[in-house]
């Protein structure tokens, strides 16, 4: 699509697009005391709460691709990762900077429907933009955003509390999102792409608009119920080892436990590929797995409900000495590998 004259960045400049932003993005939180425009944002933080930070990095040709996704897709999936770490750790989202580097040549308007997509993933009322930072970039897109949250005092869920006895729970289906990339993925290889099925639709949506988990997070965080958690970015493989690793447990999960779409399940018959392998691996489902006692499990289930979130007991956490094992389907058992997305492997196992 052709730019409109003097709609390019190299002509609307870094601070000309900041007013634009202001303008789309304005400040409504009592908390921001002052926000873009000085050299650092004034915040107020809730009385009685402690600060969750995070951030992420969102890189074209890594952790994304204009071939089949926009730049409002792109804002999107950036801002639901941010927003998704601040649910693994029972908190709510606050304020947002983001910080970006962008050929010159790219549209001012592009540069806003990435910015719409941010504040699609957070809220329209909920987050505020309080900064960042833009740049030139000599050839892809470079994204980084981080996030400000707040929890109760001392009621943050983290991945070190799992103890030997819990179970494992994880909200929603997994394993939607990487079938919706292969989707995405074939039809921009196909010159003329047929349309989608509505099965297909989900999965897509599921990579393009994934849903973060702040509800069931947070009511999670506030009843004490969970001993630990982890959000599902990098597949359940992978991820249900790095909780593994801080809580110094063991896990056994159950293979035919896993919670799939019937979409997923569709898809994979056809292509002939096994649902399980792609709920195990698969990444950016943004779920939810996270361990509390079997007596909360009725607890769990309520606060599910409650938050309209689905939630599958797969698993259980076992001492540390019993090692990471996988329960498959045909009832044969092996040690869980993590196979999800790792960030500096070889080029050949990079999901994105």
């Amino acid at each position: 699509m052709n730019a409109a004259p003097g709609d390019t960045l190299d002509t609307v400049g870094e601070f000309g697009l900041i007013r634009q932003l202001r303008r789309q993005w304005p400040a409504s939180s009592p908390l921001v005391r002052h926000g873009i425009g000085d050299d650092a944002a004034v915040l107020t933080p809730p009385p009685g709460h402690q600060l969750l930070v995070s951030a992420d990095a969102f890189i074209e040709g890594v952790h994304f691709d204009r071939a089949y996704e926009t730049l409002r897709d792109v804002g999107f999936r950036a801002g639901a990762a941010n927003v998704s770490d601040i649910a693994a750790m029972g908190g709510r989202p606050l304020c947002l900077l983001v910080s970006m580097a962008v050929p010159a040549r790219v549209p001012a308007r592009q540069i806003r429907e990435l910015y719409r997509g941010i504040r699609d993933a957070c809220g329209a009322d909920a987050v505020d933009l309080v900064g960042g930072d833009t740049s030139s970039s000599p050839g892809r897109i470079f994204l980084a955003l981080t996030i400000l949250g707040a929890i109760p005092a001392n009621r943050a869920l983290t991945r070190s509390g799992a103890k030997a006895g819990d179970r494992l729970y994880v909200t929603g289906t997994l394993g939607d999102a990487r079938a919706g990339r292969h989707i995405l993925r074939a039809r921009a290889r196909r010159r003329h792409p047929s349309g989608l099925s509505a099965g297909e639709t989900f999965l897509t949506r599921r990579h393009l608009r994934p849903t973060p988990r702040l509800g069931i997070g947070q009511a999670l965080a506030a009843r004490g119920v969970a001993h630990a958690a982890i959000d599902l970015s990098d597949g359940l493989s992978g991820d249900a080892g790095h909780l593994c690793d801080s809580s110094q447990v063991g896990i056994e999960i159950r293979g035919n436990a896993l919670p799939l779409s019937p979409h997923l399940r569709a898809f994979a018959r056809r292509r002939r590929l096994d649902p399980v392998e792609f709920a195990l691996t698969g990444g950016d489902d943004y779920e939810l797995l996270f361990t509390a006692a079997a007596a909360h499990h009725d607890t769990v289930l309520t606060l599910a409900r409650r938050a309209g979130v689905p939630v599958a007991w797969i698993g259980d956490v076992t001492p540390k000495r019993a090692g990471r094992r996988l329960l498959l389907p045909q009832g044969r058992a092996g040690a869980l590998v993590p196979n999800g997305y790792r960030h500096f492997a070889a080029r050949r196992t990079a999901r994105r």
